[in-house]
């Protein structure tokens, strides 16, 4: 079987501990990662967030050591009042510059089952919509201008384990891992959800966890189900016209969707910008043009549309 290189993302907290062990002693329940001989690059991203993150970049530095691993570092000064977005855009474009060097099939993240929950209630908090519910995924593309090669894809092994199997799994095995002192700190969205909101749903309804889990499973199938007849609508940039005035608004809203991510993949419309797009499409003269992003804009023509990437 084919070997590949992988990109782990660690933190130095106990999730991405446990899963470089994991990965290490080839013990991911029934995941196609299982595979012998793949070789693993620890990369660790030091936000500047923390003043004691500089702590962590060594801890992980020192682990990947003792693994026997080579170790990638990326730093910047974000500060203390950097935005959950704006840190994690950074992030991960440190990551994929990790997966262009070394050509990797993948970039593995240690998200779990209370992630999937945490993000899910995010984006409807957020009012991101449906797709919002099913954001996280175990096997993701990562299609990006950042990159030169468009197979590098988003593992996320982890997304059937729950945070307690991860720290029984931790103890067990007599893991060290970094805390990070933010993590209880409720100015963060995240944190809020995870310290106040799951725990004030589960005193409602002892099930509710479970039933937000098989909402974004169902969630999760449909949206693959919608995607891939979307694509069979939208094969190309440049669309008729004709079609969007005929098709019923939200089957129009979400063709526009699927255009807009597939030219920026790291960037998500809001429903004023598609609804804005529809109306331009149905409404503007030929020769007309749309910024719908500092990236992406759309041109009218007599009788179809384009858009493009600036």
């Amino acid at each position: 079987m084919k070997q590949h290189i992988y990109i782990v993302a660690v933190s130095g907290g106990v999730d991405s501990v446990v899963l470089l062990n994991m990965l290490i002693n080839n013990r991911l329940p029934n995941h196609q990662l299982l595979t012998t001989g793949n070789q693993f690059i620890v990369a660790h991203f030091d936000h500047g967030i923390r003043e004691e993150s500089g702590g962590d970049a060594d801890f992980v530095k020192v682990l990947a050591g003792e693994y026997g691993l080579v170790f990638e570092l990326g730093r910047a000064n974000l500060g203390s009042e950097t935005s959950e977005a704006k840190a994690r855009e950074v992030r991960y474009n440190f990551l994929r510059k990790c997966c262009k060097k070394y050509m990797a099939a993948g970039i593995i993240t240690a998200h779990h089952q209370d992630d999937q929950l945490e993000t899910a209630i995010i984006n409807l908090i957020r009012g991101t919509g449906w797709r919002g519910l099913a954001s996280l995924q175990d096997v993701s593309k990562l299609k990006s201008y950042y990159l030169e090669q468009d197979d590098c894809k988003l593992f996320r092994p982890f997304l059937n384990i729950t945070k307690q199997a991860i720290l029984d799994y931790a103890d067990e095995n007599n893991l060290k891992w970094k805390e990070d002192s933010t993590n209880a700190d409720i100015k963060y969205l995240r944190n809020y959800v995870r310290c106040k909101l799951l725990p004030t749903m589960t005193n409602i309804n002892p099930d509710a966890q479970n039933k937000l889990r098989d909402i974004i499973k169902t969630t999760a199938e449909l949206k693959l189900k919608i995607a891939t007849e979307l694509q069979n609508i939208s094969t190309n940039s440049r669309l008729d016209r004709y079609n969007f005035i005929m098709w019923p608004d939200s089957v129009a809203k979400e063709v526009i969707y699927q255009q807009l991510v597939q030219l920026d993949p790291d960037w998500h419309p809001s429903s004023l910008q598609i609804t804005r797009a529809l109306h331009f499409i149905k409404t503007a003269l030929p020769g007309k043009q749309l910024e719908i992003s500092e990236n992406l804009s759309l041109y009218s023509q007599l009788r179809s549309v384009q858009f493009k990437k600036a």
